[in-house]
């Protein structure tokens, strides 16, 4: 005889990896969604729609978007292009900064700020800050001039090298001063340019950098240290304590960057991969060794088994270090030159994505490209770990690109992680480790996204859309109040029914929004639409779908499972908060009922419970909530009626 049952989810897990579709013995699985697309998981359970993406600018270019936060009012994005670094305040272009970056090392840059100041790194280019002046339009981008550069003796052969100091009265060559530096035999490239040179005998010893080459026996080097022989004389170079600084050209620069215990700290290079190197205590651009005092520079490399290069430097509850091969941290606090031993936590390694923190943990991407992890410090073992947080989602990830965390807002308390994919989808995971709750879903949009930041409490995508046949990207912010993308939200004052300012979806089919009502849709044509009806608030921006679909229903009974049975769903209670056109598997949950001033009126959400009744036997027994209008929704849970 067939049975009834009644099964209810809250969908607390988010979306589930189709590949548990038979794990009915995790309580996940009744606790999550096979499918929930361009909605956002909440922390006190349901799914509700994701917000629209607000326009902001047309960006020239592939791009990455970082933050630059002064303090929380002071707040600016960072957009960087070919060359080219453009500011944003509150959506506004403030200034454009020349850079010597180009568009296949844009996410290869790494940076870390103090204040008005943020460091860039990359491992082809001299470490620059940024630095915001006395306004919003004032910034400026140089290459840092260290006191002192760590060093490091790479054993070239320096014999056959004499010095041959400059046509000046002086006794002696002193910093400032520039050397003509001639070899015996073929040994510079025009690509030592910026690299250093030390050597000499005895009292005739001097170091500086190359500042020009004239051949590949001649260059001209600018004196740090002085050569103490008189004017004109020569003398042969040596191989003795050749150290030159670790850090040039021609033996690449820092990849990573942090701020660490009043040191900033660098993580690997082209000629040497595995080394940390931290400045002297507050003071960030010396790296002076001195004699090992606890508050002078510190290099140290990473003693392993195998070759691991760094990938990133973070800071928190210890400075952790994360490679290619495995995960480390140094235990000491403070760390000194004579205590920064490095330890192995695990071995997952991670890629090129910078690691963000959130919620108490620091979470980074596999080298896989196929988990996010969080680095975790436990007191059970008296060590971190690197759990995976994605297991049950782990389809949602496809080799990511960007990533960065939202922690909080003042309309939400949940916190986000936006993880950009090399397919231009967006694996959002909402964390609140303390509640447990976990739950992943995923957006699309028309479009690709191709970068993420959150400033503050705004969330800034770069997508990639065709416009009218045309590639165009986008700059869009997460904007709450919207249900449509690439979206002009206006207030239109007196009220009219043309609506302007919409030259970036010129040619493009779409929703409109007047008054909280949904109207007919429009293609704008010359940056501006005519609506049916005057209007005072009007959206205009482009459609995406909605979907939210059930695991398979499932109810142990005493005979075994009924998961692969025959079912049918008799009936769907749904529990709505300020919601309106809800679809249960195609059919249309009513909003309103007639009654006394229905009609000319915006409908409103409704919040309280529905229930439609349904037909049908299938071997699942899904139930799928999707939406045909840009309006809101918001799926507390679900209690379903499945006869078996």
């Amino acid at each position: 005889m067939p049975r009834v049952i009644n099964l209810q989810t809250s969908f607390n897990s988010g979306v589930m990896d189709p590949r548990l579709a038979a794990r009915t013995d995790l309580k996940h699985f009744y606790q999550g969604a096979d499918t929930a697309t361009n909605v956002m998981s909440m922390p006190q359970g349901g799914l509700k729609r994701r917000p629209g993406m607000a326009y902001v600018d047309t960006i020239s270019g592939q791009a990455r978007l970082a933050s630059f936060a002064f303090n929380v009012e002071q707040t600016y994005l960072l957009v960087f292009t070919n060359n080219n670094i453009e500011v944003f305040k509150d959506g506004v272009s403030q200034a454009n900064i020349a850079t010597t970056y180009t568009t296949a090392q844009l996410f290869e840059l790494q940076w870390t700020q103090s204040a008005d100041t943020m460091i860039l790194v990359h491992e082809d280019h001299q470490p620059a800050k940024l630095v915001r002046g006395a306004d919003h339009a004032t910034w400026t981008l140089s290459n840092i001039s260290f006191d002192e550069y760590p060093t490091y003796d790479y054993d070239e052969d320096y014999d056959a090298i004499t010095f041959t100091v400059g046509t000046g009265s002086e006794d002696a060559t002193k910093a400032g001063e520039s050397v003509t530096v001639t070899a015996g035999s073929a040994i510079f490239a025009s690509g030592d340019v910026g690299g250093w040179f030390e050597g000499g005998k005895g009292t005739n010893y001097g170091k500086g950098r190359i500042t020009a080459y004239t051949s590949t026996t001649v260059v001209t080097i600018e004196v740090i240290e002085g050569w103490e022989n008189a004017t004109g004389n020569s003398v042969a170079g040596s191989d003795a304590s050749l150290e030159e600084p670790v850090w040039s050209a021609a033996k690449g620069w820092p990849k990573s960057v942090t701020f660490h215990e009043g040191r900033m700290w660098f993580g690997g290079s082209k000629s040497r991969p595995q080394t940390l190197w931290g400045s002297v205590t507050n003071d960030f651009y010396n790296f002076d060794y001195g004699t090992g005092l606890d508050d002078q520079g510190i290099d140290v490399t990473l003693d392993t088994d195998q070759v691991n290069a760094i990938t990133a430097v973070f800071s928190g509850r210890h400075l952790q270090v994360f490679t290619t091969g495995g995960e480390f941290f140094l235990p000491d606090s403070p760390i000194t030159p004579a205590k920064s031993a490095v330890k192995r936590q695990t071995l997952f390694g991670s890629g090129n994505v910078p690691p963000k923190s959130i919620d108490g943990a620091t979470f980074y991407l596999d080298r896989t490209g196929k988990a996010l992890r969080e680095f975790l410090f436990t007191y059970t073992e008296d060590a971190y770990t690197s759990g995976t947080v994605s297991l049950l989602a782990s389809h949602l990830l496809t080799s990511p690109v960007d990533m960065d965390a939202l922690r909080g807002t003042s309309d939400d308390d949940a916190n986000y992680m936006y993880i950009v994919n090399s397919d231009g989808t967006v694996a959002v995971f909402n964390t609140l480790r303390a509640q447990e709750v976990g739950g992943w879903t995923k957006w699309t949009t028309n479009g690709t996204v191709e970068s993420v930041a959150t400033v503050v409490e705004e969330v800034y995508f770069l997508v990639k859309r065709n416009i009218n046949g045309s590639d165009v990207r986008h700059l869009e912010k997460l904007d709450s109040n919207t249900y449509t993308d690439a979206n002009k939200l206006q207030t239109l004052s007196p009220a009219s029914a043309t609506v302007t300012g919409l030259a970036h979806l010129n040619g493009e089919e779409c929703r409109v929004r007047a008054d909280s009502s949904v109207m007919d849709n429009a293609t704008p044509a010359s940056g501006s639409i005519t609506l049916s009806r005057t209007a005072t608030t009007v959206e205009v921006g482009l459609d995406y779908d909605t979907t939210i679909k059930t695991m398979p229903m499932n109810m142990d009974f005493q005979d075994g499972p009924t998961l692969t049975r025959k079912k049918r769903v008799v009936r769907v209670i749904a529990d709505l908060y300020e919601s309106l056109g809800v679809y249960v598997n195609g059919a249309y949950l009513a909003d309103r009922s007639f009654g006394t001033g229905i009609l000319d009126g915006t409908p409103a959400p409704f919040t309280g419970i529905k229930e439609k009744y349904l037909l049908g036997w299938d071997d699942l027994a899904q139930v799928t909530i999707t939406q045909q209008d840009p309006v809101p929704m918001t799926v507390l849970g679900l209690a379903v009626e499945v006869e078996a």
